[in-house]
């Protein structure tokens, strides 16, 4: 069953972005976007590319490095940019 809270068009940006994370921070990584993407759904439907980068902001709360942290939000953005064309 798919998720009504969220594009279908807006899921590979996710997985995109879920994957740059586990990067950043490392295996529990994937512990943590899952636990922010229910989060983030649970403030309301996603359902445009813009919408995105509130999970881009809430996901960089948990990379502490500051220099991996500017590298997740620069990368994530570009996920946006580039699945949106």
């Amino acid at each position: 069953m798919t998720d009504q809270r969220i594009s279908p068009v807006l899921l590979p940006m996710c997985t995109a972005i879920d994957s740059l994370f586990v990067k950043a921070v490392g295996p529990f990584g994937t512990f943590l976007a899952e636990q922010g993407r229910e989060e983030w759904l649970s403030q309301g439907k996603r359902m445009r590319p813009a919408d995105v980068e509130s999970y881009i902001q809430l996901l960089a709360k948990h990379v502490t490095n500051s220099e991996r942290k500017a590298t997740f939000i620069s990368d994530s953005r570009r996920c946006i940019t580039l699945l949106r064309i």
